[in-house]
């Protein structure tokens, strides 16, 4: 069905990689192709969706065969152009950070999913069809109504990929795309794809880990350094020792040194969060009436030192409670004070000093052209001095392992050093509350687990740390508790004893 052969691949003037690297995927075929920051493996995924980057001045060297037609690319200008209606007309790409996707033409998530079949012709009564199927397949028919761009970070996720499934394509490639789902979610995620394969669809997802589980007849391509390192069954790959790749396994816990782990509360410890009462409502979507309550009733209170996981459904309200931490949102009822300052009636950017906030997509707080003024802008809004301010960002850069990389637009990183910025930014300006959403979404074994010391190192020295997040076995690890959110309110399960 796909078959692509690359000599090279090459980033305008940069290095070459993915060299000697070959792919194929037939009819029902599963493949992961796994490896950690850098590895290639996203680049790997825009070649097989068509995207050459040769109008961008990249340059690729080799060819794909698609149903039997092969386009050679010799990284030319006259190389041929792919054209993206046809190619996605058999192929199906969902890439990294939803939010990027969507076609920002639809109203409603209903025509979020219909927007590529419907833009081909489909009949409207089969449209209609194929859209309940979908989304009854991911847990989205309560959602139709809903507009995309105020869904939880986990229903956007869902209605991009289900934007994909819906064309029945040839073959449907995804970049991470369990990036934070709920586990009911990523089994129906699962199991969609699986039914995709039975109709003849191969699949191609791309992880920074590999698969706790064997998807029926899966295959791993492993990439490090734009090379690959490994190719073979799944169940083969995990023990094939690609940890000196960087590559770990998912659901395994973050590596900490001796004496790195987070370190007992001391009950004496003054309250850096307090949430009493919260309420929140959202104006409700097209489609609806009244107004729908995001958080009702919640109450929370974290101490210096410690690191409380939020945890939930897609939709539960952990975004939402996490935004009212640096006054993103403002309670209807209630009251939030972070680090002794009230939060209602402060202006956000004065918030900064005592709250942190890692957006779930990083790529909505980067704003400026250098990754050193991007992380000092915090400390200068703050009040510090130009000098002082550089100095505190240089520093939290070293400490995330970007130090090289302060002149570089931060738009020209990959994604998880874009995250990793945003996490400098917080470092460098300084706040006591860390409020982190999803904060390991898409990094790799080295970079979750260095995240996972630093967030420990932040409560060591009398931080507080709440984050929201699907992922449990960093949770398990670091959390001193775990608070549950079901549509909006505490669960019942109360806290769960972390770390």
């Amino acid at each position: 069905m796909i078959r692509l052969e690359s000599a090279h691949f090459a980033y305008d003037d940069g290095e070459p990689f993915l060299t000697g690297v070959s792919l194929a995927v037939g009819p029902g075929e599963y493949v992961v192709v796994a490896g950690a920051s850098g590895s290639g493996k996203t680049t790997l995924a825009r070649l097989l969706a068509g995207q050459t980057g040769g109008d961008a001045g990249s340059v690729f060297r080799g060819a794909i065969t698609l149903d039997g037609d092969t386009v050679t690319f010799d990284g030319v200008p006259s190389d041929p152009r792919i054209d993206p209606a046809a190619w996605s007309e058999r192929v199906a790409y969902v890439a990294q950070g939803a939010w990027g996707q969507l076609s920002m033409m639809s109203a409603t998530v209903a025509e979020e999913i219909a927007f590529g079949p419907a833009n081909r012709g489909v009949p409207a009564a089969d449209l209609r069809r194929l859209v309940d199927d979908v989304a009854a397949a991911l847990g989205l028919k309560d959602l139709l109504h809903r507009d995309p761009r105020r869904l939880s970070g986990g229903q956007l996720q869902r209605t991009v990929i289900a934007a994909a499934v819906v064309q029945r394509p040839r073959l449907l490639i995804l970049d991470e795309p369990f990036q934070g789902l709920d586990e009911e979610a990523a089994r129906d995620v699962v199991a969609a794809l699986e039914e995709l394969r039975a109709h003849g669809t191969g699949v191609v997802v791309c992880e920074p880990l590999l698969p706790p589980t064997d998807p029926p007849g899966a295959r791993v391509l492993a990439l490090a350094d734009g090379h690959a390192v490994f190719e073979g069954p799944l169940a083969e790959a995990r023990r094939a020792g690609l940890g000196r790749y960087g590559l770990g396994i998912a659901g395994d816990p973050p590596r900490l040194g001796r004496g790195a782990g987070p370190a007992p509360v001391d009950p004496s410890a003054p309250e850096l969060v307090m949430v009493e009462g919260l309420g929140f409502r959202h104006t409700q979507d097209a489609g609806a009436s009244g107004d729908a309550a995001v958080l009702s009733g919640v109450d929370l209170s974290v101490r210096a030192g410690e690191i409380v996981a939020v945890r939930g459904a897609n939709g539960s309200g952990k975004s939402t409670l996490l935004q009212h931490l640096n006054g993103l949102y403002r309670a209807d009822t209630g009251r939030v004070t972070v680090d002794g300052v009230p939060v209602l009636g402060q202006p956000t950017g004065m918030l900064a000093t005592a709250a942190g906030y890692l957006f779930q997509d990083t790529d909505q707080q980067l704003f400026e052209r250098t990754v050193l003024r991007e992380v000092s802008y915090g400390p200068r809004a703050a009040g510090l001095g130009r000098d002082d301010a550089v100095r505190r960002a240089a520093d939290a850069l070293d400490r995330v392992g970007l130090g090289a990389l302060q002149e570089a637009h931060p738009y020209e990183l990959g994604f998880v050093q874009r995250r990793l910025v945003a996490v400098a930014s917080i470092i460098a300006t300084g706040p006591a509350v860390w409020a982190l959403d999803e904060p390991t979404a898409g990094l790799d074994e080295p970079t979750r687990s260095m995240l996972a010391g630093l967030l420990a190192r932040h409560a060591r020295e009398g931080g507080a740390v709440v984050l929201a997040t699907h992922d449990a076995a960093f949770a398990d690890a670091l959390a001193h508790r775990t608070v549950w959110l079901e549509a909006g309110r505490i669960s019942p399960r109360g806290a769960a004893t972390g770390g």
